[in-house]
Parts: structure tokens; C-alpha cells; sequence
């Protein structure tokens, strides 16, 4: 039996454009993290790619270099920039405008068009936070940064989730910058009150908080004859580390000694995780049967539920409740802005007109 069956597989962003752009900018990355408690468990469960959503703002750096690259041919198609040579060989070069010209090629107007809408909206969200001098510190950016990482068992987790992404750590601080702006924005117009703010914390307490944990160890055989025989070694005083590197068969954690590192309830298969979590720290329990074989647990850590005050987490409250409100807002506001700021897309095909009665035989 393939030791993964049975397992809750996490969900997955699409690489494309989200259908509901602002909840995933905000929502989103908080429940990747949330997702991402989970320790990988290795072969208990799936093993799922951590990855963040990607905010409708960060369209990749590739479309997003192609953007401003078609920005700059809109706005000044003899910029001398776009001669820059890029490459070259005996008898050819290639310059930033045959790049373009191939991009655009691929992608089609339509579609490049798009690309340019949004990265216009970066730039109105620039210039109505410069308007209502909504600065972004290195703090504000830090502060959500360690807020994503306490959801990662540890830095290398939340460095594999970023990669996942195809993310790098300055991209991520662009987009928290993005939504810190949009909140410093919209704080003015959702006023949200202390009584809102407190309301909003005990309804959504338990997502403030770090549900139960344990971690363990545990020596994975294929057969009840094979597991006692094991856990009979163990009772005479047999390392359980060197005996699950000897003989376990989870390849994703006998390496480590059997070492599961920390998870939660609903993390692993119902018979694995009702054992584990009787066990006090430092007792192994008898024969475990699951779907994936017979397991020996070894229970090396317990982490109890912490719920914080509403104190504690009340900034962090303000900008979730913040988060959520503007999703609602947004899209008739950068409407707005466009026509306050007189946005044409010079890149976008031009509509045909409706047909008219006459033209249509009617």
C-alpha cells in the first residue's frame, strides 16, 4: 500500500490570476501559512508543495517585466533604452525591443493588455498612498514577514514555500508592502470601532491562537509479527532511534531516526493520531495498526493550545479586519482612479462599436 493513501492533500494556488483577486491577497496568504503548520509529515500523508497564493498584484516577474517593458513603448516608442543590447553574436544582436516584440508575439495584445491594466493598478495605489502619505516602514514589512513565519515549523520551511511560489523573500516584502499601503488607504473610510475590532477577535479567537501539538517518532513495519518483535527490543532498552533507522520502512523518516517533527489534530491518519496523542512525553506506545502498516510510537514533545488576549494580537486583528472590509471596496475604487487620473491603455485592442439598427437590418 502506497504510504501516502489515505492523506489530506493541502490546496494548491493556480499560477494564474485569482477569480477573487483582494481575498487572495489577503486571505489567501494567511491561510497558506495556516496550511503550513502542518508539518511535513513525510510518509504518514501526502506530501503537499507549500506554496503562497499569488496576490493579483504580483503577477510573476517575468509579466511583470514584460509590462513595464510595454509601458515604456506606449508611452515613448523611440526610448533609446529599448536598443539596450541583450545578447549577442557574430553578425546579430538581440536588444530589449526584439525582446518585447517576441513577448508580445507569445502573448497576444489582449493579454498583454492585461498585464499593463495591472501593473497600472500598482501604480495608482502608489499614487494615492504618497496622496495620504501612507509610508510602509521596514517594521510594518517585518512584522507581517515574522507573522507568516510563526506559521512554519522552521526558516527552511518558509524559504521551500516561498520557492514553491516561485517567490523570492523581496518579492513577498513587495506585496506586503502593496497591502499595507491598501490598508493605510482604506483605514480612513472603514473606520473600524473598538468594539468591531473585539467583536471581530472572538468570533475568528481560534485563528489568533496555536492549536495543540505534539511531536513523535515512530518505526513503520509491514507486518504485527515484525512490530512486536521490534517493540519487544525496545522494552529491553534498545535505542529507539538506531532501531528505526534499522529497520523502519517510512523512507521519509528513518533517516531521521523515526522523527515525525510537530503536528496537530487532523494532520495524520485517525489511528496514528489518537495514539500519539495519548501518550505522555517520552513513552512509546504498544502496536499501532493504521492503514499505511503497524507503527511503535514515541512521544518526544507536547505543545498545548495558546490563545492570546485580545491585547496581544490587536494589531494584528485591525489589519485581518482591515484585510477582509477592503475586499468589498476595492475594485469600484481603482475604477474610480482611473477615471480621476485619466488611465487609457494604449496596448489594449480597441472596442468595436455596437452595431447600430441600421447596420443591422432592423
Amino acid at each position: 500500500m502506497n504510504e501516502n493513501d489515505n492523506k489530506p492533500v493541502e490546496p494548491q494556488n493556480d499560477a494564474g490570476l485569482p477569480e477573487n483577486p483582494i481575498n487572495e491577497a489577503t486571505e489567501g496568504m494567511r491561510q497558506a501559512a495556516a496550511a503550513a503548520e502542518a508539518v511535513e509529515l513525510k510518509s504518514l500523508r501526502a506530501e503537499p508543495e507549500r506554496k503562497f497564493p499569488l496576490n493579483w498584484l504580483w503577477i510573476g516577474i517575468a509579466l511583470l517585466a514584460l509590462a513595464a517593458l510595454i509601458l515604456v513603448v506606449v508611452l515613448n516608442p523611440k526610448n533609446t533604452a529599448m536598443n539596450e543590447v541583450l545578447a549577442k553574436m557574430d553578425g546579430a544582436t538581440i536588444t530589449k525591443a526584439d525582446l518585447y516584440d517576441d513577448l508580445l508575439k507569445q502573448m497576444g495584445a489582449e493579454q498583454a493588455g492585461s498585464r499593463v491594466d495591472n501593473l497600472m493598478a500598482l501604480k495608482l495605489i502608489d499614487l494615492e498612498a504618497q496622496k495620504v502619505n501612507a509610508k510602509v516602514s521596514d517594521a510594518d514589512i517585518q512584522g507581517e514577514i515574522d507573522n507568516y513565519k510563526k506559521g512554519f515549523p522552521s526558516e527552511d520551511e518558509f524559504n521551500s514555500a516561498l520557492q514553491q511560489s516561485n517567490m523570492t523573500l523581496d518579492n513577498l516584502k513587495e506585496q506586503i508592502a502593496i497591502q499595507v499601503k491598501l490598508r493605510k488607504i482604506f483605514e480612513p473610510e472603514i473606520k473600524p470601532t473598538e468594539d468591531q475590532l473585539k467583536k471581530y477577535y472572538e468570533d475568528n479567537k481560534a485563528d489568533f491562537g496555536t492549536a495543540e501539538k505534539v511531536r513523535a517518532s515512530h518505526i513503520l513495519l509491514a507486518t504485527k509479527a515484525e512490530a512486536d518483535a521490534v517493540l519487544a527490543e525496545l522494552k529491553k532498552g534498545a535505542d529507539f532511534a538506531t532501531l528505526a533507522k534499522q529497520k523502519s520502512t517510512d523512507p521519509g523518516s528513518k533517516d531521521d531516526g523515526g522523527d515525525l517533527n510537530y503536528f496537530g489534530h487532523g494532520e495524520m491518519n485517525e489511528q496514528f493520531e489518537t495514539a500519539a496523542f495519548k501518550l505522555n512525553v517520552g513513552e512509546i506506545s504498544g502496536v499501532v495498526e493504521s492503514p499505511n502498516g503497524f507503527h511503535i510510537i514515541k512521544l518526544t514533545d507536547k505543545k498545548p493550545a495558546v490563545t492570546p488576549s485580545y491585547d496581544q494580537v490587536k494589531e494584528q486583528v485591525k489589519n485581518r479586519y482591515l484585510d477582509e472590509h477592503l475586499q468589498s471596496l476595492i475594485g469600484d475604487w481603482l475604477d474610480k482612479q482611473k477615471k480621476a487620473y485619466h488611465y487609457e491603455n494604449l496596448l489594449a485592442p480597441a472596442s468595436a462599436p455596437a452595431p447600430t439598427a441600421a447596420a443591422s437590418g432592423q
